[in-house]
């Protein structure tokens, strides 16, 4: 299935961008594509789904920014429908996916009974550490990586 459409304003706002695709092509329909976007089965150049400048990418980027616009997309009209999702993009190898999937966990209040948040407080990268304390609701604790 093709979408063809647009957005009007391709430098609107990343939330205003995801709103307006939920209103076109229907809330159930974007998480879906943000969620597969996330998982990596989905691409920004993707024809079985809308194009990826609703949710603000651009096309001919690295293939983990697909992922990232997926999981920002998820922040702004989520929450998901299958969390492990983004849970599972905890692990990614690319941090931005990483940072962005904890943005959507703390955003939507998702519980993580695995406790896989507080394994990223020990992340390499320090954007993603700061994310895990933010998500674990610890922002103002010190969030410099804990000796093993």
């Amino acid at each position: 299935m093709s979408h063809p459409l647009q957005p009007v304003a391709r430098d609107a706002l990343p939330r205003d961008l995801a709103t307006d695709a939920t209103e076109l092509f229907g809330v159930d329909h974007v998480v879906m594509w943000c969620e597969e976007l996330v998982a990596g089965r989905a691409s920004a150049g993707d024809p079985e789904w809308p194009d990826i400048a609703w949710l603000g990418g651009t096309v001919g980027w690295r293939p983990y920014w697909s992922r990232v616009w997926g999981a920002r997309g998820l922040v702004h009209i989520g929450p998901p429908a299958r969390p492990d999702i983004v849970f599972d993009a905890l692990d990614d190898e690319a941090w931005r996916v990483r940072e962005m999937s904890l943005k959507v966990i703390r955003r939507h209040g998702l519980d993580d009974p695995a406790g896989r948040v507080e394994l990223l407080v020990r992340d390499p990268v320090e954007r993603v550490r700061m994310q895990a304390w933010t998500a674990l609701g610890l922002a103002g604790d010190d969030p410099r990586p804990l000796t093993p």
